[in-house]
């Protein structure tokens, strides 16, 4: 929901005024995001809009020209000598598109505009001077139709029509009344949940309730009804594709609602954890504030109250309270679904947000230029891979500071990337985690057929799956990722061979009662050389050595003059398998794996 194109900003607080120069956030899009260092002057572009649309600094203060006007230092030919302070914002006003031009004897505010508002010394409460190109706009967007509107002045010139002024300004003035302007501060205490609680109390208000006002006896029944709307209308809003859970309990009826969001000096009783938590759903509630305004009809408001149209949100540092994964899904949210229903300014040092790209996204750098001691805005911009690039000429003496901070940065990318394919294969692990429905044996390589035939042999009544996982590393990551899903539906056991001491020992110390790693000890009747790893160490070598060796193994040798100067041989696994599973047939050569069948038995019995 895009109505801002541009923003301009002279003389506030770190902003100053020089020839030749503008402070101007430019090509405004759905989602803004603003960096800098602490001392930049970023967060002096939201307190600009909020005493646009709120005529306060912050959540308390008017304006006050001795803190809020540019303090001029070394004054020098290129500054601007003038006593204002000045915020121009260029809008759009997406309901009139092309109406000017289609309805010729009509009219309508334009559908593109600037209106400035200008701060003197004298102003008090923030009482401010408006000037806009309203009737500039009207003229360019009726052609040649516009003389229609003009009328005859005595001294033989012409003006536009009264009437046709009156209603421009008229139209101007509903259109900026229907902007609600949300200021989020970065320290979220208690004075800004009374501010926010107090806002979507006055957008629930605005619900009309039918029989309420004429039938008082039936009150608390309409009432209720209304409640169940409203309860299930907030918690359809914060609930879809959302991974962030509301933090405190709806009271169950309007009355307590209200009772609980009562402001009065200051403070607000309600039975939450902490402002960390509510910090958490401040978007949330803004968003339900938009959606719920927006749903309003002429039959489901009341009489005396006036829906908004638009809604801005100049939301400082929104990351502040979350962990790395929700401040990751908070951006997007931002991205994916606030933004569609407000225009949104906010300021941020997070990597999740400065690396949000896409057609609704700006990102702007403020940065003090130290040569003139102001702060200055550059829209930053995109090469074709992604990165961010710069002209260092436009950043001045920021430009070291922003190289640092890219290091940082595309530190951050790489290992966002590295987080991602991690959260992938957590992802995929859950999925089968849920489909999961019997305990399951996983093993090193292709060792199933081997634990299969031992458990037929030491605990056939279980029903249990076996399967394999690739090598060692491969099942310790696999283990892993079932600790990460706090899977405890059934017993699943991870089998190591003798010689992944190392691995075993890692999932050890992470195991639970339903993930069970297990290690085979290594089979001293087994003297074997090229059997000390592996599965196949677990038989002994008297059934190895009596097979004929070229069945087992590939034997190469080198020789010199006849003579064999070296002899290697590596073991044919197939074969290996085919001779202990399909020839010799004998249970007892399965001794070694009894153990990990007794454990297994054991465990399973054990439902604690």
């Amino acid at each position: 929901m895009d109505i801002i194109e541009q923003i301009e900003i002279k003389n506030f607080r770190s902003f100053g005024n020089r020839k030749k120069e503008s402070y101007k956030v430019l090509k405004c899009q759905s989602l803004n995001i603003i960096s800098g260092a602490n001392d930049s002057g970023k967060s002096n572009i939201l307190r600009a809009l909020n005493l646009y649309f709120n005529k306060k600094t912050d959540l308390n203060n008017f304006f006050d020209f001795n803190k809020d006007f540019f303090k001029k230092e070394d004054l020098d030919e290129n500054e601007i000598k003038e006593e204002l302070v000045t915020i121009k914002i260029w809008f759009y006003n997406p309901k009139n598109f092309g109406k000017n031009k289609e309805k010729t004897t009509n009219i309508y505010l334009p559908e593109k505009f600037w209106v400035s508002r200008k701060w003197k010394k004298t102003s008090e409460f923030s009482q401010f001077d408006q000037l806009s190109s309203i009737e500039k706009d009207f003229e360019i967007e009726k052609g040649s139709d516009f003389d229609y509107f003009l009328e005859d002045n005595i001294d033989g010139t012409k003006s536009l029509k009264s009437n046709a002024r009156a209603s421009l300004q008229k139209q101007l003035t509903d259109f900026i009344n229907s902007i609600q302007f949300h200021y989020v501060p970065a320290i979220k205490d208690s004075s800004y949940f009374s501010h926010l609680y107090g806002e979507l109390q006055q957008t629930l208000w605005k619900t009309k309730i039918s029989t309420v006002e004429d039938k008082k006896n039936e009150f608390e029944k309409a009432i209720q009804v209304e409640t169940d709307i409203l309860m299930s209308e907030f918690k359809n809003s914060i609930s879809i594709n959302s991974d962030i859970k509301p933090v405190f309990q709806l009271p169950s009826d309007l009355i307590n609602l209200f009772r609980a969001l009562v402001v009065q000096t200051g403070s607000v009783d309600l039975t939450l954890r902490g402002d960390g938590f509510q910090a958490k759903l401040i978007p949330e509630i803004l968003n339900f504030i938009a959606i719920k305004e927006l749903s309003f009809t002429a039959k489901s408001i009341k009489s005396d109250y006036k829906a908004k149209k638009y809604f801005i949100w100049g939301f400082e540092e929104p990351e502040n309270s979350y962990e790395y994964r929700n401040a990751q899904i908070l951006a997007e949210k931002f991205k994916e679904i606030f933004s569609k229903n407000a225009q949104i300014f906010i300021t941020t040092h997070s990597f999740n947000f400065l690396s949000l790209r896409g057609e609704n996204i700006g990102i702007y750098r403020v940065w003090k230029d130290n040569e003139i001691k102001r702060s200055k805005i550059t829209k930053l911009k995109f090469d074709s891979k992604g990165k961010i690039k710069f002209d260092s000429s436009a950043l001045n003496s920021d430009w070291d500071l922003l190289q640092e901070e890219l290091g940082f940065f595309y530190l951050n990318e790489e290992l966002n990337h590295i987080y991602e394919e991690k959260q992938k294969q957590l992802d995929i692990i859950k999925n089968k985690a849920e489909q999961i429905d019997k305990p399951i044996i996983y093993s090193e390589g292709y060792n199933y057929k081997y634990l299969q035939k031992a458990k037929d042999i030491y605990l056939p009544e279980i029903d249990v799956d076996i399967k394999d996982c690739g090598g060692k590393n491969e099942l310790q990551k696999l283990f892993k990722l079932f600790v990460k899903t706090d899977f405890d539906r059934f017993k699943i056991f991870f089998i190591f061979d003798c010689d992944a001491r190392g691995s075993y020992s890692d999932c050890k110390s992470l195991k639970t009662k339903d993930l069970v790693p297990y290690i085979f000890e290594k089979n001293p009747n087994n003297q074997i050389e090229e059997l000390q790893s592996g599965i196949e160490n677990l038989f002994d070598s008297e059934i190895i050595e009596i097979k004929d060796e070229s069945y087992l193994f590939d034997v190469t040798t080198i020789d010199r003059n006849g003579v064999i100067q070296s002899r290697n041989r590596k073991l044919r696994k197939d074969n290996f398998e085919k001779y202990i599973l399909e020839e010799r047939l004998i249970d007892e050569d399965f001794y070694r794996f009894e153990s990990l069948f007794e454990l297994i038995k054991e465990k399973l019995n054990n439902k604690a």
